[in-house]
């Protein structure tokens, strides 16, 4: 009741009479000041005064306080304020002017949309983040679905390597068994040779090391011809690998001279250039990728290693 008093006398402040404080307070339930004048606008702007005609019958002709003329604030909200009524010891003053009175309940009035539209911009940003979250949560259980259908994929195709494979055992033994069988000896599988593709990086450095030597080994009667030749080949390497952004370095033309009389007349030289990453590319050979200065260098050391012991 306190509480209530406090608010119909704060009312009263504002121009309405008592009696319509207490069937507006009453009405709307509300527990402070800004809750009744919010409710007395809304009650206006859907058609009503605040409070109903009765309300306002009693209120003009129960305690002698008459309605104050409507007034429209700047942003054109029709307000209704009322002269504060007599109190019960028969006194008519008046604490505030009706001007008075108008000018406070439009500042109030004025608060309570402002806090209106910082509610609803409150409101529209946390819609904006739930939004957002919600994306990056979409979007995070997509990349995981594409993970899993990736890793289900994977595992299909090592399931299948894995069954081809059991599959060529398969088959492997039933040739063997036949061809013991037919010949009465054991049968010889050969392995098959990887093709340069299917080599490893370190599988093409021991390949370049092995053919190398073997160069060394075969042409060990004509020193002379192949020291030189081996030279070219390591100017070859080493321009690619002083120079790694230049790509006249990297092609080569097969019908050069140089490169005819000197390095193609040598298999295993020829071997040495597909190992360190050329390729034929009809009238070149040439690295069409980033050279790899791994294999490049590796096959540097190895030639210095060969020259070193043919010129010794």
């Amino acid at each position: 009741m306190e509480e209530e008093s406090k608010l119909v006398e704060k009312m009263i402040e504002f121009g309405y009479s008592k009696e319509i404080s207490l069937r507006v307070i009453k009405r709307s339930r509300a527990k402070t000041i800004d809750e009744v004048l919010n409710w007395i606008e809304q009650s206006e702007q859907n058609g009503g005064d605040g409070y109903d005609a009765d309300d306002a019958d009693d209120a003009d002709g129960g305690d002698g306080a008459s309605p104050a003329e409507r007034l429209n604030d700047q942003d054109g909200v029709t307000y209704t304020t009322h002269t504060t009524s007599a109190t019960q010891n028969g006194e008519g003053k008046s604490k505030m002017t009706p001007e008075e009175a108008q000018k406070k309940a439009m500042e109030l009035q004025k608060k309570i949309r402002e806090k209106k539209m910082m509610k609803e911009k409150e409101e529209e940003i946390q819609k904006e983040k739930n939004r957002i979250s919600m994306a990056k949560e979409m979007q995070k259980r997509r990349e995981q679905i594409e993970e899993f259908e990736r890793k289900k994929y994977i595992e299909h195709l090592e399931k299948e390597k894995h069954e081809h494979k059991k599959e060529k055992e398969k088959q492997l033994e039933l040739l063997r068994k036949e061809y013991e069988a037919k010949f009465g000896i054991a049968y010889q599988v050969q392995s098959e040779k990887k093709s340069i593709k299917d080599l490893t990086e370190n599988e093409k450095r021991e390949e370049i090391a092995i053919l190398l030597n073997s160069l060394k080994n075969k042409h060990k009667d004509n020193k002379k011809e192949l020291l030189s030749s081996l030279a070219i080949l390591k100017t070859y390497f080493a321009n690619i690998k002083d120079n790694i952004l230049e790509k006249k370095f990297q092609k080569i033309k097969k019908e050069n001279k140089v490169f005819l009389e000197k390095i193609k007349v040598y298999e295993e030289m020829l071997q040495v250039f597909l190992l360190v990453g050329f390729e034929d590319t009809g009238d070149f050979y040439a690295i069409k990728n980033f050279p790899n200065t791994y294999l490049i260098a590796s096959a540097i050391k190895f030639i210095d290693l060969i020259m070193k012991t043919l010129s010794s």
